[in-house]
């Protein structure tokens, strides 16, 4: 059990299982694992390490190694982390993130490390935080499920494009189904009365910010034990980028166009049918589907107090270029010292002092 009370530079998570997608992203895979490996070596952790495959996915990579271990770290996309996220909640085992796909809209939201160091620092040492998860006939998630036009775009990024384009995938994908004609959707938050609304997409959220800080949601809590549903309706093309420029803002709120719902269980109607994408995953079309939460049901890693947050790898920052590998090599050849050393990562102890 964690103390609320201790340092925030303690070790409370030393026994690591990684459960790594290879084929998320553009990341190599053997690199990573390499990294992750030479990293907890340094840290004095133990890790463990799987890799996902086809007729493996992450829960079930979890269900298939015994041992007892302090938190479980997924290494991939986001479909990746809610599969892993599954097995930590089930387990009451503390969930860590290193994004390793193409949106990672957790990782965004949360501003988990990109880094592997990073990545296992947050999850030995960093902040525990109950979060809440959303659960359907389709599966869980811990981001968003969509009805409609993102759905649409899920399913035109394929994996060869954003292997090819990375994000932009998604960019790109997000202009063919513009000009698709509305769908009506009835929206039923709880008891209450349905509404009949038009839009081009109806998303159910969990946390309200994906990649590149698009917001399309406002103020989305993950741990206010509430879903919030969003209708949106460009008519035309001009309206349509106005609106995304606003979401990028987070100020789509602002737009009447888009139509707010929040409550524990959300059913939406759709006519006629639309793809449903759930955690960046497009699982097929739908007339309907309804989304219920469940309040704190996952125990998340996060950045304690006095860690620092990058959108690039630790690798990329000053301290880390070639040329300071250059100066390490230079003084273990000479015996000079190192006049500023970091401290240690696991007992926070600066080297001579």
């Amino acid at each position: 059990m964690t103390d609320p009370g201790r340092d925030a530079g303690a070790v409370i998570h030393r026994r690591i299982l990684a459960v790594v997608n290879p084929v998320s992203g553009v990341y190599p895979k053997q690199r990573t694992i390499r990294d992750l490996k030479h990293q907890a070596e340094r840290m004095g952790l133990e890790l463990d390490v799987i890799e996902t495959r086809k007729d493996l996915n992450g829960e079930q990579a979890v269900k298939s190694r015994t041992g007892d271990y302090d938190c479980y770290l997924a290494a991939g996309g986001d479909g990746t982390v809610i599969e892993v996220a599954q097995a930590a909640s089930e387990d009451g085992v503390p969930l860590a993130v290193l994004p390793r796909g193409t949106a990672n809209a957790l990782a965004w939201h949360f501003k988990l490390p990109i880094d592997e160091g990073q990545a296992l620092k947050v999850a030995s040492r960093g902040k525990p935080m109950k979060v809440d998860i959303a659960t359907s006939s389709e599966g869980e998630f811990l981001i968003m499920a969509g009805l409609g036009y993102d759905a649409h775009v899920i399913r035109a990024a394929t994996r060869s494009l954003k292997k090819r384009l990375g994000f932009l995938a998604y960019l790109f994908a997000a202009v063919k189904p513009i000009g698709r004609r509305p769908y009506v959707f009835r929206v039923m938050v709880d008891d209450e009365e349905p509404v009949r609304v038009k839009g081009v997409t109806a998303i159910v959220a969990n946390t309200g910010t994906l990649a590149g800080n698009l917001r399309f949601v406002q103020k989305v809590s993950p741990h206010d034990g509430l879903l919030d549903a969003v209708v949106i309706y460009p008519e035309n093309l001009g309206i349509f980028f106005r609106m995304a420029f606003w979401a990028l803002l987070g100020r789509l709120n602002q737009d009447p166009r888009v139509k707010y719902f929040r409550g524990r269980k959300i059913a939406i109607q759709c006519r006629p049918e639309a793809p449903l994408e759930i955690d960046g995953d497009e699982v097929g079309n739908r007339r309907e589907f309804t989304a219920e939460v469940r309040p704190g049901a996952l125990t998340l890693m996060v950045l304690s107090e006095g860690m620092s947050w990058f959108p690039w790898p630790e690798k990329w920052l000053p301290g880390h270029f070639p040329w300071s590998k250059w100066m390490e090599d230079r003084r273990s050849l000479t015996g000079e010292s190192d006049p500023d050393p970091d401290p240690d990562p696991v007992s926070g102890e600066v080297p001579g002092s």
